[in-house]
């Protein structure tokens, strides 16, 4: 096919440890353009740019999906975790890897470029996606792509409610449907929802996502300069232990004290966001869009006394981190 040769080119880069600025930069340039012309979407028209409203969530548009491709490390390590998510699993079993993508968007970017290193034979995809546009965009790259036999099946849903039918058993369950302190988006009620339905080996990738406190550097806020530590961590242990209590969908309350004025440098407290994708592949601060910190205020002084902050994470009517300032 005309762009295996391409595609395994791009593969070679981006699992490469060394790949970083501008050969990383122009690779992810020529992996796009791929993508683009195998899909024909319009990334400037009106319907690819609107997104759907779950009501558990936003599922961004297919324009914003795509592009996230730019988001130059976020891809290339999402990929070498994936990659080494499928090596793993055919190390300890034989048989074909079956990898569920929940919220492919219009490309299956993180999966395709696996088809060069990989037989339809030694790797599958179901992939699921509820925003029609891209619904029908992932399906065209690839058939464009000549790649139609890698997939186990196409499934127009929501990820947070789909109930997994029978079939070929699942191995790795991949979604990356996020923004920064899991605001907004889906990750959280899409792993809810399929984790508890798998096998207790199946991996999740990313396999664990932290959301901490800290404080950043006064000046510039490009530097962290303390963590205080978690206040939210997603993954197959919390989704285990997750157990709503009654009228209400929220994650248990976490109360995270704040260390006295004078004891830390000050400066702005942050949400700050780091990603284990799998198999050392990780994103930290300022790395991602998906890991840049969200200030939440200045550091607490006399006049202005903080003691901790409760955290919940809710699922309704919106995923958000909620936070109550303890001042006794």
């Amino acid at each position: 096919m005309p762009h295996h040769q391409n595609l395994a080119d791009i593969t070679n880069v981006l699992l490469d440890e060394q790949t970083r600025g501008d050969l990383l930069s122009e690779t992810l340039d020529q992996y796009r353009d791929i993508l683009l012309t195998a899909s024909g979407i319009d990334l400037g028209g009106e319907e690819e740019m609107d997104c759907v409203h779950t009501g558990a969530g936003v599922a961004i548009g297919t324009t914003w999906a795509a592009l996230c491709i730019d988001d130059l490390l976020r891809t290339k390590r999402f990929v070498s975790g994936l990659y080494q998510a499928v090596v793993s699993t055919k190390a300890r079993r034989d048989g074909p890897v079956h990898i569920l993508y929940a919220g492919t968007g219009p490309w299956a970017t993180l999966f395709l470029p696996l088809t060069s290193r990989f037989s339809a034979q030694e790797l599958r995809v179901t992939c699921i996606e509820i925003n029609g546009g891209s619904y029908a965009s992932v399906q065209r790259t690839f058939d464009q792509l000549g790649l139609s036999d890698y997939v186990e099946a196409f499934i127009q849903t929501d990820a947070a409610t789909h109930v997994i039918s029978g079939g070929t058993p699942i191995d790795i369950m991949l979604t990356e449907t996020m923004q920064y302190c899991l605001i907004d988006e889906m990750q959280v009620p899409i792993a809810l929802n399929l984790m508890r339905q798998l096998a207790e080996d199946v991996i999740m990738v990313p396999e664990r996502i932290i959301v901490s406190l800290g404080v950043l550097e006064d000046e510039t806020n490009r530097f962290v300069r303390s963590d205080f530590g978690p206040v939210f961590t997603l993954d197959k242990a919390t989704l285990k232990a997750y157990l709503p209590i009654t009228g209400s969908l929220d994650f248990p309350t976490f109360r995270l004290p704040v260390p006295l004025p004078g004891k830390t440098p000050e400066g702005p407290l942050a949400l700050l966001t780091t990603i284990q994708v799998f198999g050392g592949q990780n994103l930290t601060h300022y790395e991602s869009g998906l890991t840049n910190p969200q200030i939440i205020g200045q550091y607490p002084t006399t006049d202005n006394p903080l003691a901790a902050i409760d955290f919940t994470y809710q699922l309704e009517p919106t995923p958000l981190l909620e936070m109550a300032f303890i001042n006794d």
